[in-house]
């Protein structure tokens, strides 16, 4: 088999990705120590050499911490509000010894000898002409579906994503002699199916697969952590074939559920699109993990867990039929790239710590980044955190019935090791709410995204917005497009107003707090369902 991959590999065409020239006198190779980060900045370096380093990453880091990119966002980088250096998370840890490299070749040299048991060739011109940070078109369904195979070989066999041309650079000029293990330049590669039926028999013989995710471009940013798991990794098409679709069944079918299934749908536009996504997805069983541009997370999930003492604090406000009460909630936190990469700018804000603003953290982060998790929680000021939508991850739609019991538990024990006592659903109606009761550590929840729905009750029909189920609170979301008419709300009192902010600044928050009257509270989520409990409770006993 080897040979016949080796024949192939000498037959392709000339590389067109041309060869670095390497330092006049290599450095020694370093002393690897456990315990020290060892990072590289790939800014300015194509994806080409990118691709190399994320897949030497997620293997040597799949046993022990030690490689750490520095990166900005490949795919998203212009989207919704300004992101935080490259550098930022580095810079927050101040307990470990860091070692910079500015080669990726001697990256790759210094711990080809840490999992490392060769490599697996792939196309010189995958990528394309594709500029990192800036978003593109969707590239073609085949590609993305020989990037993804080229990565699950990578895990499966303890290898690096290499093209002909930095094979043979790293061999001549760095003198690393990697075997080659596969080759995904063959015809053998050239359909989408192709691609999925041959890792599917290769690297996933077994029955089940253990882990699933969905990438669909270029996004980078996550394959040292699909790669560290050894995931099955899919972009599910929108104008599927029969075959295509049946076989996609399959593969779906495989992974036990309830599972999540960490990624993103088609980004750019493409189909299928978040809903059609979330459709077949939840169908199945599955639920999304939102992930497409945090880089290191197979670093992070690799260091013990955080462990917080609390998500919010509780001031035992004593309810006050008087009062109108208003909670605001900055939402995406399920996204992790809004975590690593939005949220820390919006927490530089002047005041922000000092209001009861909720935003939504994935109760997953303690796990996978508790260095964030960690900072997040140092941070939180007077300010609370709940779950996004629908627990240990997003759903859209109703898991069929033979898994709820079982995401229950899995999103009760999440909640219970992030302190989370309030949770959110997509849908604007009670409806979607109400089986979410039934998780212990569930006190409260909150349905609606938080965009101009129609669904979502009006101002003026605030009773409406909000119910006891299962002796628990449920509140409808009002948008902060609602907050002109929401600061004029003249109907009776008591009311409990629960507003989403979607792409908010806190400042504008804040600002609407300061011009609220005094007859408006100001609460946290779980402030406000500990108030509507006391206000119930009155209620019924009058």
């Amino acid at each position: 088999m080897y040979l016949s991959i080796l024949i192939a590999v000498l037959c392709l065409s000339g590389c067109k990705k041309t060869s670095p020239s390497a330092p006049a006198d290599l450095p020694e190779p370093v002393t690897v120590h456990p315990g020290t980060i060892y990072h590289i900045d790939m800014e300015g370096k194509d994806l080409y050499d990118l691709f190399m380093v994320v897949s030497l990453q997620g293997n040597v880091n799949r046993e022990t911490p030690y490689l750490w990119i520095l990166k900005n966002p490949i795919v998203e980088y212009d989207g919704p509000g300004a992101m935080v250096d490259r550098s930022f998370w580095l810079n927050t840890i101040n307990d470990r010894e860091k070692v910079a490299f500015e080669d990726p070749y001697l990256l790759v040299r210094d711990f080809a000898n840490r999992g490392i048991r060769g490599c697996v060739l792939y196309d010189d011109d995958l990528f394309g002409d594709y500029v990192s940070g800036a978003r593109h078109p969707q590239p073609n369904d085949n590609l993305v579906a020989k990037l993804n195979v080229t990565a699950m070989l990578c895990a499966h066999y303890g290898a690096i994503a290499l093209t002909k041309g930095q094979y043979e650079t790293l061999t001549s000029v760095y003198g690393v002699k990697l075997p080659i293990l596969d080759n995904t330049t063959t015809d053998k590669f050239d359909s989408w199916l192709g691609c999925y039926r041959y890792a599917a028999e290769v690297a996933y013989p077994e029955p089940a697969i253990t882990s699933i995710a969905n990438n669909s471009h270029y996004c980078l940013g996550m394959f040292d952590f699909l790669v560290k798991n050894k995931m099955f990794i899919i972009n599910m098409k929108g104008d599927a074939s029969l075959l295509e679709q049946n076989f996609t069944d399959e593969i779906f079918d495989r992974v036990p559920g309830p599972s999540p299934v960490y990624g993103i749908w088609n980004v750019t536009g493409g189909a299928p699109g978040e809903d059609a996504f979330m459709r077949y997805l939840n169908s199945r069983g599955k639920y999304c993990i939102p992930n497409f541009e945090a880089f290191n997370i197979s670093y992070t999930s690799g260091l013990p867990p955080y462990v917080p003492e609390k998500s919010e604090t509780v001031r035992g406000l004593t309810f006050d039929p008087s009062k109108k009460y208003i909670c605001f909630t900055e939402t995406d936190g399920d996204n992790y790239e809004f975590i690593q990469q939005v949220f820390p700018i919006r927490f530089d804000t002047p005041q922000r710590g000092g209001f009861p603003i909720a935003w939504e953290i994935a109760s997953t982060l303690c796990e996978l980044d508790p260095v964030a998790a960690r900072w997040f929680y140092t941070q939180i000021g007077q300010n609370s955190y709940v779950n996004p939508v629908t627990g240990a991850g997003y759903y859209k739609y109703p898991l069929p019935e033979a898994f709820n019991e079982a995401y229950f538990r899995v999103t009760d024990e999440y909640m219970e090791k992030a302190k989370y006592r309030t949770i959110r659903t997509m849908e604007y109606h009670f409806e979607s709410g109400r089986p979410l009761t039934d998780i212990p550590h569930v006190e409260g929840v909150f349905c609606g995204y938080g965009h101009a729905d129609p669904a979502r009750p009006a101002v003026d029909e605030n009773s409406k917005s909000h119910e006891l189920y299962n002796d628990k609170p449920i509140f409808i979301n009002y948008s902060y497009q609602d907050m002109a008419q929401i600061s004029a709300y003249n109907g009776p009192a008591p009311a409990f107003f629960s507003v989403a902010c979607v792409y908010t600044p806190p400042s504008d928050i804040i600002q609407t707090i300061h011009s609220l009257s005094s007859d408006w509270i100001v609460v946290s989520p779980g402030e406000l369902v500990d108030l509507y409990k006391q206000y119930t409770s009155i209620q019924h006993h009058e």
